[in-house]
């Protein structure tokens, strides 16, 4: 499941956008992310206080046939019968 990005346009100070240029060139990463990042770097502790516990984005990521994989583990892992 995806998050939900918004759109924005800035306007940066020349300095500010050969900044984040040279950040990209060396980094390969677009601008976007790496603003992104610097967002995430500088809001990190208003983001942990939140409570949102980036351990709940994992759920419903996985997708299976039915089987009970978790019941039979070692069946799964290392083809064990019982």
């Amino acid at each position: 499941m995806e998050k939900t990005k918004h759109r924005t346009q800035i306007l940066l100070e020349d300095w500010q956008y050969q900044m984040l240029l040279d950040e990209s060139r060396k980094t390969k990463k677009s601008l976007s992310k790496i603003i992104r990042d610097m967002m995430s770097e500088k809001f990190k502790e208003q983001i942990a206080k939140s409570g949102a516990d980036p351990l709940f984005e994992i759920i419903g990521i996985g997708s299976g046939d039915g089987s009970a994989v978790a019941r039979e583990h070692d069946n799964f892992l290392y083809g064990k019968r019982k």
